[in-house]
C-alpha cells in the first residue's frame, strides 16, 4: 500500500520539475497568434489595406486545399520595442512567404512547382523559425502578412505563430518538440498495439479481452490528437465534445479492464462502468448543442465532468491496490503505479487549469503509461498462457506416461494369460491327439494281446503307433510353415504301410512359399487331414493309385493341395460321419478351405479328389 501510494507521487513530482525544464507554457515576453484575417486573391500586396471581402479564421488551420493563393493576416501589438533579436516560429503545409509590416522576410518553398519535390520527401508539416532585427520591431502596431502558395495534391496546415526573443522561442520549440514528439510516439505506439490485438481477437474470438483492450488503445490514440480540429466537416467545438466522449469511453472500459486483468469475481465494475458511458454519452450530446464551458461550475457538466472522472480512476486505482495486496506480482505492482500516476496527471492538469494557470499537458504521460501498461499485462497474459499449456502438456505426458505403464502391466498379464490359455489349449489338443491318435492304437496292441494276437501283427501295430508319434512330432518340428517338408515326413512315414497295401503313390509337388498358418503345432492338423484322407482311400475308396500335387493359385496368394486317387469315387448320396467333420474343423483351424470332388465324372471308376487351398498370408483367404 505504501508503495502503491508513494511511488505515483514521486513519479509525478519528477514530471512536474521535468516541466519546468521543458516548459511548453508561453513565457511573458513571447506572443502566440492564433487570431488572423484570411482572404484569396493573386495580386494584393502587403503594403495595401486589408480587403473587405477577408474573414476572420483561427490557428490552427486546416484546409482541404488552397486555389488561388490565399492570404492570412495577423495584427499584433507591442508596447515597447524590441532591445534583442527576435525570432517568429510556426509549422506549414505547403509553401509560403512571410511579410513583417509589409517587408519580405522569407521566402519557404514558394509556388506548387517548388512544393512538389519537397513534398514528396518530407512527411506533415515543416517548422519555419525566421530571425527579426530589432529595428523592425518599434513599439506599436505591427503586421505580418503570410502570401500561402496554392495546393492542390494535398491539403494545407498551418499553426499557431510564435513571436518573441531568440533564446525564448528556440526554448519553447525545444519544449514542444519534446512532448509532441512523446504524443506522436504514444500515439503510433498505441495505433500498433490496438491494430494488433484486434487481430489477435479475430484469430482468438474466444480471447474478447484482446479485442477490448484493442479498442482502449486505439481509443488512446485518437484522444492524443490535437484539441483543435484536424478536419474541416466539423467544428471545433464539436471536436472537442468527441474527445471528451472518447476520453470519458477509455476511462470506463479502463475499469472494466482492470477488473478483468486483475481477476476481479465481481460484476460492479463492468456495471458502474456502463452506466457512466451511457448517462456521458447522454450529457455530452446535450452540452454540445447547449454549448455550456467546461471550466464554469455555474452549470452541472463541469462537476458532472470532475465527478466522473475522479470515482472511474480512483475505482482502477482502488482495485489495483486490492489486487496487489492480495497476490503480489510484477503486473499488480506496475498496475497500482501505472493508474496510481495517470490519476495523479489528470488531477495535475484539472487542478491548474481550472485555476486558469497555464501547464504542461501530462496526461500524455498517463497515456503512454497506460498503453505500456495494456502492453505488459497482455504479455503476462499470454506468458501465464503459454506457461499453462506447457504444464498442461507435462501433466498430460505424465498422466499418458502412467497410463502407458499401466497398460504395458496389463498388456503383460493378458498376453501372459493368452500364453497360458493357449498352452493349455495346445495340451489339450495334444492330449485329445495321443488319445484319439496313438492311444486309440495302443488299445487296439493291448486288445490284441490279450485276444492272442500273433507276435507279427502285434509288431505291425506297434509300429504303426511308433509312425503315428513320429509323425506328430515331425508335424511340430516344423517352425516355418513349409508345406513341402511337412509332406515329406509323411512321404517318409508312411511310404512303407502304403506300399505294403498295394497303393501306389505319385507325388507333384512344386515351389511354394512357407505358410504361418501351418507353422508349429499347426502344421499337425495338416497332416490329420492327410492322414485321414489316406484312411478313407485303403478302406472306402478301392483304389490303386493316390497323386499328392501342390501349386500355387489366386496369383501367389494362395496354395492348392491336392491328394486324388482312382477309387470308385463319392458315394451317390454322401454322408459326412465323424472323419469328414474332423477333417471341416482342422481345415477351420489353419484358415484353410476344403472340399471333395470327383476326378472322372460319369467314369466307371470316376476317383475322388481333395482340394484343400491354403492361403499365404492371414488376411486373404478366397473360396476354392
Amino acid at each position: 500500500m505504501a508503495l502503491g501510494v508513494l511511488l505515483p507521487l514521486i513519479l509525478l513530482l519528477g514530471l512536474h520539475v521535468l516541466t519546468q525544464r521543458y516548459d511548453t507554457v508561453l513565457p511573458p515576453d513571447v506572443l502566440q497568434l492564433t487570431e488572423a484575417q484570411q482572404f484569396e486573391s493573386d495580386f494584393w500586396q502587403p503594403q495595401l489595406p486589408l480587403m473587405s471581402e477577408a474573414q476572420a479564421v483561427q490557428m490552427p488551420l486546416v484546409r482541404p486545399s488552397w486555389q488561388p493563393e490565399s492570404w492570412l493576416v495577423f495584427d499584433f501589438q507591442l508596447n515597447k520595442p524590441a532591445s534583442e533579436p527576435w525570432m517568429l516560429a510556426l509549422q506549414h503545409r505547403p509553401g509560403l512567404n512571410v511579410y513583417l509590416d509589409g517587408e519580405l522576410l522569407v521566402r519557404s518553398q514558394y509556388g506548387v512547382d517548388a512544393d512538389m519535390p519537397e513534398r514528396g520527401l518530407t512527411l506533415g508539416s515543416r517548422t519555419l523559425m525566421v530571425n527579426i532585427p530589432p529595428a523592425l520591431l518599434h513599439s506599436g502596431g505591427h503586421r505580418i502578412s503570410l502570401q500561402l502558395a496554392q495546393t492542390q495534391a494535398s491539403s494545407g496546415l498551418l499553426s499557431a505563430l510564435q513571436l518573441g526573443p531568440v533564446a525564448e522561442v528556440r526554448e519553447l520549440q525545444q519544449a514542444n518538440l519534446l512532448w509532441q514528439g512523446l504524443r506522436k510516439l504514444t500515439a503510433l505506439a498505441a495505433a500498433m498495439l490496438g491494430g494488433f490485438l484486434l487481430l489477435v481477437w479475430l484469430a482468438l474470438r474466444q480471447e474478447w479481452v484482446y479485442g477490448v483492450t484493442g479498442v482502449f488503445t486505439l481509443l488512446l490514440a485518437l484522444l492524443l490528437q490535437p484539441y483543435s480540429s484536424v478536419v474541416g466537416w466539423i467544428s471545433p467545438m464539436h471536436w472537442r465534445m468527441v474527445l471528451e466522449s472518447v476520453d470519458m469511453l477509455t476511462k470506463a472500459m479502463l475499469l472494466g479492464l482492470v477488473a478483468q486483468l486483475m481477476q476481479f469475481e465481481r460484476r460492479w465494475p463492468w456495471v458502474l462502468a456502463l452506466a457512466i458511458m451511457v448517462l456521458d454519452l447522454a450529457i455530452d450530446l446535450f452540452v454540445g448543442n447547449a454549448n455550456w464551458l467546461r471550466s464554469s461550475f455555474s452549470n452541472p457538466w463541469a462537476w458532472w465532468e470532475l465527478l466522473s472522472r475522479v470515482v472511474l480512476l480512483g475505482c482502477c486505482w482502488g482495485l489495483a491496490l486490492y489486487a496487489a495486496t492480495r497476490q503480489v506480482r510484477p503486473v499488480q505492482m506496475a498496475a497500482v503505479v501505472v493508474l496510481g500516476l495517470a490519476l495523479g496527471c489528470w488531477a495535475y492538469v484539472s487542478y491548474f487549469s481550472l485555476r486558469s494557470i497555464p501547464v504542461v499537458d501530462l496526461n500524455v504521460v498517463a497515456y503512454a503509461s497506460l498503453v505500456g501498461l495494456a502492453a505488459f499485462s497482455l504479455q503476462q497474459r499470454f506468458v501465464r498462457s503459454l506457461r499453462g499449456q506447457a504444464r498442461a502438456r507435462e501433466n498430460l505426458q505424465a498422466a499418458l506416461s502412467a497410463r502407458t505403464a499401466e497398460l504395458e502391466i496389463r498388456y503383460a498379464e493378458l498376453q501372459r494369460s493368452e500364453q497360458l490359455r493357449v498352452a493349455a489349449q495346445e495340451r489339450h489338443r495334444l492330449l485329445q491327439e495321443m488319445h484319439d491318435g496313438l492311444g486309440s492304437q495302443l488299445l487296439m496292441a493291448k486288445l490284441g494281446v490279450r485276444q492272442g494276437m500273433d507276435r507279427d501283427s502285434l509288431a505291425a501295430l506297434l509300429d504303426d503307433c511308433i509312425a503315428e508319434m513320429r509323425l506328430t512330432i515331425d508335424a511340430m518340428t516344423v517352425e516355418d510353415g513349409d508345406l513341402g517338408l511337412l509332406l515329406a515326413n509323411v512321404r517318409h512315414r508312411l511310404h512303407g504301410r502304403l506300399q505294403s497295401a498295394g497303393l501306389q503313390v505319385e507325388w507333384q509337388l512344386q515351389d511354394t512359399p512357407r505358410l504361418p498358418r501351418l507353422a508349429g503345432a499347426q502344421g499337425r492338423d495338416l497332416v490329420r487331414i492327410v492322414q485321414e484322407t489316406l484312411s478313407n482311400v485303403l478302406h472306402h475308396a478301392g483304389a490303386q493309385r493316390v497323386r499328392f500335387a501342390t501349386r500355387v493359385v489366386d496369383e501367389g496368394e494362395a496354395v492348392l493341395l491336392s491328394i486324388s486317387d482312382d477309387g470308385r469315387g463319392l458315394p451317390e448320396h454322401p454322408r459326412e460321419g465323424q472323419g469328414l467333420r474332423g477333417m471341416r474343423k482342422r481345415a477351420e483351424r489353419i484358415g484353410a478351405q476344403i472340399r471333395w470332388r470327383a476326378v472322372d465324372p460319369g467314369a466307371l471308376r470316376p476317383g475322388c479328389e481333395l482340394l484343400l487351398r491354403i492361403p499365404v498370408a492371414p488376411s486373404l483367404e478366397k473360396p476354392l
